[in-house]
């Protein structure tokens, strides 16, 4: 019997070598033959180990140095925050900063260490564009040319106890080869086609053969299409090919998810921005309320001082001198934190509007290092970052129907609603397609070729081209549920889908235009205030001045009424600069609730190719 030229050794290395060869780099590519294929557990191993020592940090003191190593700047003497190193810094600044700085979209709730999953990255649009499943290259992957190959090599030896099953032998001997290449592609209707190229060969003992080992060849073309349930543009586009009911993966649902990833990062970076602003006008107010509080402890202590010398040459009781030095150190405790600052909540978003309500805490040292968490830069680096912007004071008015249209077409979070809604429309067509049968037109044309040798003279091939053996087959394929429950269903779900999301949709307007009514409110309200609180400063500095006067003229003064008045200048003095910083994030959150803080910074989001 003739044997086939190459055995299995020869073609097991001619399939090794063509997997070299087709890979750009070879085994050094990204595929890694040695590693993913091999016996190679090098690198996996030294990842274990890491994670059996519970993954301790490479090199402490690398990672120390990559963010700071200054030591905070704390409160010990006011002198120390008196000779301290200055950096003025604006608004634009501090938002180039941020931006340039944000791999990761910071927040001020530490997410990043509470729940990492949760936290924005700048791979954010990537990572949705790169995945392997939900991506739209993954919805059109489905319509890639699939190649397929197949190679089976069998010995057969075996006896027969009738001579009819052994093909007039008792004792039958048989070697086979089969082999199958296959181009087959899915196209946007829902029809599948295939050309594939079928040989094998048969080497066998039995008395009535043509030929003692033969070879025989088929080149085929088939092609499947749906003609009811699978079938068509509209379908295929949705729900991609082979989905069932509710699962679907087609490029149109591809491209909504992406577009509501792009949006939902619009919004996350507008709520990092918004932040960043935020804080820029928190340590901003810190700064003033720190001024007012200073003038109130150098007034304080010129008092203070006055009355003691007044104790002493007993002109005045002990009583009056230690009024005053209460009010000393009252204002100093008020001056201490107006340096250092709490630990608490300062204006961020959604503490009370979407965009941030300011707090009105103060607190230089504490509003900075927030600042810089936000924008970038080390936390501590002996240098305190100042604003250099002043806050707009002058009144603004709006346009009522414009930007309530704007909020209403501009807002990131309306916008993915919208898509959303889009989505399960396209989701009810899709389910549709599943309360019809599932009917298949397949068709196959072959071509055969038999012969002693696979190639030359008298061949297999050589029929095969002389285009003598020619098949055709045509056939229909239904399969039809009974009832089509779970198609009804689909349809069901798909419906009240809609319903829900509209019903979703019609009240995110109403709550967009309820806040953007209340900021507008509040920029009135803020203006109001800061004229009001200009108004109460100027005439509690007047009534201090005056006793002041009389007090350095000698004249009689009561003491509880300075001290109350010195009190309300410093107070009425921080409500300013409170309803300043109010006023200014008001007008900030306007831009916010109607879509148009980005532009307003002068930022645009660009998506990934």
């Amino acid at each position: 019997m003739k044997r086939p030229t190459l055995g299995l050794a020869q073609w097991a290395k001619i399939l090794l070598c063509a997997l070299v060869v087709v890979s750009p780099t070879g085994c050094q590519s990204y595929r890694n033959l040695p590693q993913t294929i091999g016996n190679n557990t090098d690198y996996v191993d030294s990842i274990m180990r890491q994670v059996d020592a519970g993954a301790p940090a490479s090199d402490a003191s690398v990672a120390t140095v990559s963010h700071s190593v200054i030591e905070p700047m704390t409160l010990r003497t006011p002198d120390d925050f008196e000779n301290a190193q200055y950096r003025e810094i604006s608004l634009a600044q501090a938002i180039e900063s941020a931006v340039g700085n944000a791999q990761v979209l910071r927040d001020l709730g530490a997410t990043v260490l509470r729940s990492p999953s949760q936290v924005v990255t700048t791979e954010a649009l990537g990572l949705i564009q790169t995945d392997p499943q939900a991506s739209i290259e993954a919805a059109l992957s489905a319509y890639d040319a699939q190649l397929y190959a197949f190679g089976k090599w069998q010995n057969n030896d075996r006896r027969f106890n009738n001579r009819f099953f052994g093909g007039g032998s008792t004792a039958f001997k048989q070697d086979t080869h089969d082999y199958v290449a296959q181009l087959s592609k899915r196209t946007a209707t829902g029809a599948q086609f295939a050309v594939r190229s079928v040989t094998d060969y048969d080497a066998n003992n039995a008395t009535g053969n043509l030929f003692n080992s033969a070879w025989q060849t088929q080149l085929q073309a088939e092609a499947r299409q749906p003609l009811l349930q699978g079938g068509g543009l509209t379908f295929n586009r949705i729900a991609g090919p082979a989905a069932e009911p509710g699962v679907y993966h087609g490029i149109l649902i591809a491209k909504v998810n992406n577009d509501i990833t792009a949006s939902k990062f619009r919004s996350q970076t507008r709520d990092f921005v918004s932040d960043v602003m935020n804080a820029y006008w928190d340590l901003y107010f810190a700064y003033r309320d720190l001024d007012a509080k200073r003038d109130a402890l150098d007034r304080a202590r010129q008092t203070w001082e006055s009355f003691q010398a007044q104790k002493t040459s007993n002109r005045k009781s002990g009583a009056a001198e230690a009024l005053a030095r209460e009010q000393y150190y009252r204002f100093k405790s008020e001056l201490q934190d107006a340096i250092a600052g709490k630990l608490t909540q300062r204006t961020q978003v959604d503490n009370s509007s979407s965009g941030g309500t300011f707090a009105g805490v103060g607190g230089v040292q504490a509003a900075e290092r927030r600042l810089r968490l936000l924008i970038g830069l080390p936390i501590s680096d002996g240098v305190l970052l100042r604003p250099s912007d002043e806050p707009n004071d002058a009144p603004l008015i709006f346009d009522w129907d414009s930007i309530s249209a704007e909020a209403i077409q501009l807002r990131s979070e309306l916008q993915q609603q919208r898509l959303t809604v889009k989505q399960r429309e396209m989701e009810l067509l899709a389910a549709k397609n599943f309360l019809m049968p599932s009917l298949d037109l397949v068709s196959i044309y072959r071509l055969r070729g038999l012969g002693k040798d696979l190639a030359g003279d008298g061949s297999a091939w050589n029929e095969l081209g002389s285009l003598d053996y020619q098949e055709y087959e045509a056939s229909l394929e239904l399969r039809m549920p009974v009832g089509f429950r779970q198609g009804h269903l689909a349809v069901r779900n798909a419906q009240m889908q809609i319903a829900r999301e509209k019903a979703i949709l019609r009240e995110q307007e109403r709550q967009i235009l309820h806040d953007l009514t209340a900021v507008v409110a509040d920029v009135d309200r803020s203006f109001a205030q800061m004229q009001t609180n200009i108004n109460r400063f100027l005439a509690a500095s007047e009534a201090m001045d005056v006793l002041e006067a009389n007090r350095k003229a000698g004249l009689p003064v009561n003491l509880e009424q300075l001290l109350d008045a010195q009190r309300r200048v410093s107070e009425a003095q921080s409500r300013y600069y409170s309803a300043i910083a109010e006023y200014t994030i008001s007008t900030k959150n306007v831009q916010f609730e109607k879509g148009t803080l980005l532009e307003s910074a002068n930022l645009m989001i660009m998506e990934l190719p």
